[in-house]
Order: C-alpha cells, then structure tokens, then sequence
C-alpha cells in the first residue's frame, strides 16, 4: 500500500539534553489533515541526528518526513511493515509470537504441575508438611 503525503508544517521541541520531539502536520492524498510525532536524538549541538516512532506502524512514515522540507510530497510505503506489524496491539510479528509462547509455557507449566498433584506424584507443599491434612 503506497500512500502519499505532504508535509505542512514542523514543530520541534527539545526534551532533555539528548531527546527530542517533532511534530509533523501533514495531509494524505485524500487531502485529510494529521498530525504525527517521532521523538529524536540530539547530539551535543542539540541538533537532531536520527529519529524513532512512538507507534511502531508509523516509522517509515516518520523517517521519511524527517528528511522532509516544508511543502515537499512524499509517497511511503507500508506493504512491509504492514507485513511484521500487528495494528491493533502496536506490536511486531515476533513479538506477539513470542507473547504467545511465554503464555503457553506458563499454561503448559501450570497444568503440569496440577496433573502430577491428581496423578499423587507430588503434593503441594502444604500438604507435605502437614500429612494430616
């Protein structure tokens, strides 16, 4: 999906000594206004030296608009990332993955745990201590 843009507008605020925000007020090829913001790196001049995305989906975008003089149309991308990044949750491919897998582990773990109690090959510690019980 290539979508195009036009960069409207730039504001840029330092946060600290080494970070930074801009704000990118920009329209599509349908003529709908936005705004979006990457948070940049400064160097010791405080002049910004690369930038990254608060949303993981908006990076191309973002990186490109960083290059971007005021005015300039730019067309980006997204069929790649629209490819490793889930929408919804913000979130690439291999890490809802790997969420996935840590939630089975702990599944697969807990279940194990409760057969061996049923199977009476192990007992929970309280019991242990306290065979009466």
């Amino acid at each position: 999906m290539i979508k195009q843009f036009t960069l409207n507008k730039r504001e840029e605020e330092q946060l600290s000594d080494t970070q930074g925000r801009i704000k990118f007020f920009i329209a599509d090829e349908n003529g709908v206004d936005r705004v979006v913001t990457g948070l940049t790196f400064l160097n010791e001049d405080k002049v910004a030296q690369g930038i990254s995305s608060e949303h993981k989906r908006e990076l191309p975008l973002i990186e490109s608009l960083f290059r971007l003089e005021i005015g300039e149309v730019i067309d980006v991308e997204f069929d790649a990332y629209n490819k490793v990044y889930y929408r919804d949750l913000d979130k690439t491919v291999n890490q809802l993955a790997y969420d996935t897998v840590l939630e089975m582990e702990k599944e697969k773990n807990f279940f194990y745990r409760i057969a061996k109690i049923f199977k009476g090959q192990t007992l929970p510690e309280s019991r242990s201590k306290n065979p009466a019980l």
